[in-house]
């Protein structure tokens, strides 16, 4: 390793370094893409100390740091002094120290001062480097030809898809957000989103002008989303997830942000406004406040977007809609520093980001972005897990908070998942889709053998709906109108409006609740004829059987040459192929596989292959039991 090592960095950062040096063996100019919260600005320290060394031997001003706020200058600062940096600032009301080898300095004040400056570094570190492009950074590679450029950015992306490469000449990008809370480097999160189907998600969809900047139009979205209902919303929807937790929101223009502290702050909540005309002084003891636990909540406006570092963020709430993703990153990824005690952020997206870019730990291309083949509007049209209320969860998920909660970042690909894609719902296993985004509204249905009642968008004159088993298929239900469930019957309407009863054991229609014998492991009714047929019908249609024909117990049963078995509520068919000695040997082909699997009873399993043969033993009429062959 190039470098030795310190407790100050951590191994990804030590990589990054050797990586940046590397680069510059080939180019001037490097881009450096590291998540929010992941220590970009230690990365920059140790360079400085590196360069600093070098800027001595050379006879140069040694390193220059641009950033564009003031909040971003104290950072830097307080970082550098951390690793014992001597440095000076460059800002509006201070006078410069051009002693130092190292400055720290606003874009806006430097441009302003760069005729009355010896300045001469050898390098130049430009932070938020997203913001590159505008006039007044560009002129920075022009003063100093000699000089090597390095931008840093959690986000390299713009809105209007230009690229970087015509000033930085490559990219080197860290590991996911995702692999960063995997090792213990970022926290884990909970989602919260507006439901697709919510009043707030119909009026950000209204939103058609658009800002200088490509982004929504601020006076418009302050029209149509700064009112009281709103504002009462936002606090419903914080009172019901994150009361009494520390947190940051974002709002829409000053106003909106006034309005929303005013109605927290009537409810008991101590908070505060911080914005662009928020002065110096005032802004630090507000920061100070919030930190030492005398404020609990700060409702900003574009300020803690970038470089705001506060590990004790417990929750983020999005007030403000966009189409930036790089603006939807740096916000949210406010909330994903570690601290002690803090298991995991909580987001409450009011204004429905997510449906556009899905959570923070998205895997994202950034070459693309970087090289202008991408836009920075994230990637809408995809499917997205969510998770549906549950028990634990009810009591906190009111109706009218119009709120879905979408799952973990640790939770997204396990197990059954409802996913979102272009407003519909659609279900996951395992990460894959098993039911297409298609359906208007998804209910879990409180069953072990059952997932989700799943309605289908508005149709003609009823809306149409189906269930969801617990493998994540559609069973093919046409159920219309109000659908209740009592136990395994569901109550309904067929498409001509007239009442039906739907049996999910059996997948049958009736007109009234059918009158079912039990025989240990299975359900049998007499038709016309004076035959029976089963309850359970998949895979046996039209299979009409006398009564002297079943042998059966309370776990299974034989029908001629089928053998089937109950396994916690639900059913298994399987052929028999022979007997042996005693022994039944039986399989099937798996409902939604293409192998043979054969089913062990004794343990409840089945196998994909039989496990020194499987079989069926058979002891008299009355008791079936299952061993393996010797």
């Amino acid at each position: 390793m190039y470098f030795d090592m310190t407790e100050q960095l951590r191994y990804y950062q030590w990589e990054m370094l050797d990586r940046l040096h590397d680069a510059w063996k080939k180019y001037r100019s490097v881009m450096v893409q590291m998540p929010t919260g992941t220590g970009k600005t230690f990365l920059v320290a140790e360079e400085i100390k590196n360069e600093e060394s070098s800027a001595r031997k050379a006879g140069s001003n040694g390193v220059l740091v641009v950033t564009h706020r003031i909040e971003l200058i104290h950072q830097i600062s307080k970082t550098l002094d951390s690793f014992h940096i001597a440095h000076g600032l460059i800002v509006s009301g201070l006078p410069i120290d051009e002693s130092k080898q190292v400055q720290v300095a606003s874009i806006q004040t430097l441009t302003k001062r760069t005729d009355n400056m010896a300045l001469s570094p050898s390098l130049v570190i430009i932070d938020e480097a997203h913001h590159a492009l505008a006039k007044t950074y560009r002129m920075l590679w022009g003063l100093w030809p000699k000089a090597k450029f390095l931008g840093l950015t959690a986000t390299p992306c713009r809105l209007n898809s230009k690229g970087f490469t015509d000033l930085f000449d490559v990219l080197l990008q860290s590991w996911t957000i995702q692999k960063f809370i995997d090792k213990g480097w970022l926290s884990d999160f909970e989602y919260v989103s507006a439901s697709p189907e919510s009043l707030m998600i119909h009026q950000v969809a209204s939103l058609n002008k658009r800002g200088a900047d490509g982004d929504y139009q601020n006076k418009e979205m302050a029209t149509v989303m700064d009112c009281p209902e709103s504002v009462a919303h936002l606090y419903k929807t914080y009172q019901a997830f994150a009361n009494k937790k520390k947190g940051i929101i974002y709002a829409i223009n000053r106003e909106h942000a006034q309005h929303i502290a005013a109605y927290y702050q009537q409810h008991g909540v101590s908070c505060c406004v911080i914005d662009s005309k928020t002065p110096a002084n005032t802004r630090s003891q507000l920061l100070a406040d919030y930190m030492e636990g005398r404020l609990s909540v700060m409702v900003n406006v574009d300020i803690f977007g970038e470089g705001f570092d506060c590990p004790e963020v417990e929750f983020i709430q999005l007030a403000r809609p966009t189409l930036s993703l790089s603006k939807y990153l740096q916000q949210v990824g406010r909330g994903m520093r570690i601290s002690a005690g803090k298991e995991a952020v909580l987001i409450l997206d009011n204004v429905g980001l997510y449906q556009t870019f899905g959570l923070p730990t998205e895997e994202r291309d950034w070459q693309l972005t970087f090289s202008g083949k991408a836009t920075g509007k994230g990637l809408q049209g995809m499917a997205r897990p969510v998770i549906l209320k549950d028990d634990e969860m009810a009591e906190k998920e009111l109706v009218n908070l119009e709120m879905v909660r979408i799952c973990k970042s640790s939770e997204s690909l396990k197990g059954l998942a409802v996913c979102l894609q272009d407003g519909k719902y659609g279900i996951m296993k395992d990460g894959k889709i098993t039911c297409q985004p298609m359906f208007e509204h998804i209910r879990k249905i409180a069953d072990g053998r059952l997932f989700a009642l799943a309605t289908y968008p508005y149709l003609s004159h009823h809306n149409k709906s189906t269930v969801i088993d617990c493998q994540g298929y559609d069973m093919r239900a046409d159920l219309y109108g109000n659908v209740t469930q009592k136990g395994d019957y569901f109550y309904a309407s067929n498409s001509s409006g007239e009442r039906v009863i739907w049996d999910s054991v059996g997948m049958a229609y009736y007109k009234n609740v059918p009158d079912f014998e039990r025989l240990g492991a299975i359900e049998i009714q007499k038709d016309t004829t004076g035959m029976y047929t089963l309850r359970y019908t998949r895979g046996l249609q039209n299979f009409k059987f006398s009564k002297q024909e079943i042998r059966y117990n309370s776990h299974i049963a034989i029908i001629r040459d089928q053998l089937i078995v109950r396994n916690n509520g639900s059913y298994r068919v399987f052929r028999i192929f022979g007997y042996m000695h005693g022994r039944i040997l039986a399989c099937a082909r798996n409902q939604y596989e293409s192998f043979e699997v054969f089913w062990d009873g004794s343990i409840g399993r089945h196998y994909e292959q039989v496990p020194n043969g499987a079989f069926f033993q058979l002891h008299d009429a009355n008791e079936l039991k299952l061993k393996y062959a010797d």
